[in-house]
């Protein structure tokens, strides 16, 4: 239960001030403070749908702090039956501190991405908890909301909508951040970006974009990075708007110029336009990520200029101290196979095309023969695989694994120019509670720890289980990391 504390207020530079409110700790009867549903950003609504982020307006009076702001419009396909929830006007953070934080102390800042795949998630407190991280009153924890799916990647290629939405909100999140955080005593110049899966791939991107040079001094990567194969650049944004466009019956959308194209999209209705996103899996949820980022021209909102891949590797990247993290190599491949077990159905339609499917699940480039999938299992020394099943999948998660967690992962840790400045994790504790169930798939089978077990131990997500008690073996033994400094 969260109480209200008449004595929470802070006053932010040109934007007014809130009121706050105190949430319960980690250890009964401790509490922490939190503002919550902090307006960042101009709801992107209407004229301002698929645009860049505007930052938000000052207010009248004091701003009601004291609950999380809605989550963003989403599809779950984690889900079986692809949950819909939340809404546009989501460009809303929030922020934790110790309570009753000296006025001369300023601390570190946390900034946390989450995770979903860029298609989900939420910031709301019920799954990214601050409970964990605070119980060492040595830091200040920012979360905040950023637009999914179509709402933030759908591009024509050009200035009328230019993509990377969800990028730009995190940026704006992060320049939020440099300019009001000492205002609840954090320090500007002590911040750390980071996040799990998609946050992970984000905390990397925000690495090797230009525009957001100087929001941040630290990032970790966690199960996912840049160079994962799941998300690449989008090769023609404009054709697949015009495919949106067309499925959504705009009339006489190929004539369209490109701004008309654009201001039809923002006058569609919202859950149209989310559910339209289904056109782009091609079977069942693959490709799982199919939000992809494009290419813009240089400029001082643009988010990527060049394919980030080709960045990391030229060493065009931000030499910060970074942390990458993983869990068990099946145990992340798990993600992109668990749904088709949870259906006799699913999995015969899978194994009718086995090579195509696995090839899909490996996110290898479209169009790549299904010999290339055989030859990948004669390397794995395992050509006489046929079929996904209970007695295969462990094996074909590791390879899954390997191909989007595990070599990216490797890659991104050796061609890193500042080394000294790198460190790597191996989760590898599997405890009571496991995203392998809460992933609800109705075969479940061991792989060890598994994709996002390491959030649970970071983040409390009680709307998926209950915080540990700190008397568990969860909170005891806290997970087991193996940490490389390399």
């Amino acid at each position: 239960m969260v109480v209200a504390h008449a004595g929470l207020d802070v006053c932010l530079k040109d934007m007014g001030c809130l009121k706050g409110t105190l949430f319960p700790g980690y250890e009964e009867n401790t509490q922490i403070e939190a503002f919550m549903g902090i307006p960042f950003a101009q709801p992107p609504v209407a004229e301002l749908r698929l645009r860049n982020p505007v930052p938000a307006k000052p207010w009248q009076g004091i701003l009601n702090a004291t609950e999380a702001g809605g989550t963003c419009l989403q599809t779950n396909y984690f889900t079986p039956n692809w949950d819909i929830w939340g809404q546009e006007d989501c460009l809303y953070l929030n922020v934790y501190r110790p309570k009753d934080i000296s006025d001369s102390k300023q601390l570190p800042v946390m900034v946390y991405i989450y995770s979903g795949g860029f298609f989900t998630g939420t910031s709301h407190p019920g799954l990214v908890g601050p409970q964990y991280l605070m119980d060492t009153k040595e830091v200040i924890l920012v979360s905040f909301n950023y637009r999914l799916g179509p709402f933030g990647f759908l591009s024509t290629g050009d200035e009328h909508m230019p993509g990377n939405f969800a990028f730009k909100d995190q940026r704006l999140a992060l320049q939020w951040v440099q300019k009001h955080i000492s205002s609840f005593g954090g320090d500007a110049n002590l911040v750390t970006i980071f996040g799990h899966s998609a946050g992970g791939s984000s905390s990397h991107y925000h690495m090797l974009s230009e525009n957001s040079k100087g929001l941040f001094h630290r990032s970790m990567s966690l199960s996912g990075c840049g160079l994962g194969s799941f998300m690449s650049i989008e090769k023609d944004p404009l054709k697949k708007t015009q495919q949106f466009a067309e499925h959504l019956e705009i009339p006489n959308f190929k004539d369209l110029s490109n701004e008309e194209l654009a201001n039809a999209l923002r006058q569609v209705d919202a859950m149209a336009l989310l559910k339209t996103a289904d056109i782009a899996r091609i079977w069942d949820v693959y490709p799982l990520v199919a939000d992809l980022p494009v290419l813009e021209e240089p400029g001082p909102e643009a988010f990527f200029t060049e394919d980030p891949v080709q960045a990391h590797l030229a060493g065009r990247i931000h030499q910060v101290p970074w942390l990458l993290g993983t869990t068990s190599r099946e145990g992340e491949g798990l993600t992109f196979l668990f749904r088709n077990l949870d259906s006799d159905d699913r999995l015969k339609d899978f194994n009718s095309k086995f090579l195509d499917h696995l090839a899909m699940a490996i996110n290898l480039p479209e169009g790549v023969s299904s010999n290339v999938v055989q030859d990948i299992l004669e390397l794995y020394g395992q050509p006489q695989i046929k079929e996904l099943n209970n007695d295969t999948f462990a094996f074909l998660a590791g390879i899954v694994g390997d191909f989007n967690f595990m070599y990216p992962l490797y890659m991104s840790a050796k061609t890193y120019t500042k080394l000294d400045q790198l460190s790597i994790y191996n989760f590898d504790y599997l405890g009571e509670k496991t995203f392998a169930s809460i992933f609800a798939s109705s075969r479940v089978i061991e792989v060890g720890s598994v994709h996002l077990d390491d959030t649970l131990h970071t983040v409390a997500m009680q709307a998926l289980t209950p915080i540990f008690q700190k008397d568990s073996t969860d909170a005891k033994q806290n997970g087991r990391f193996e940490l490389t400094t390399v």
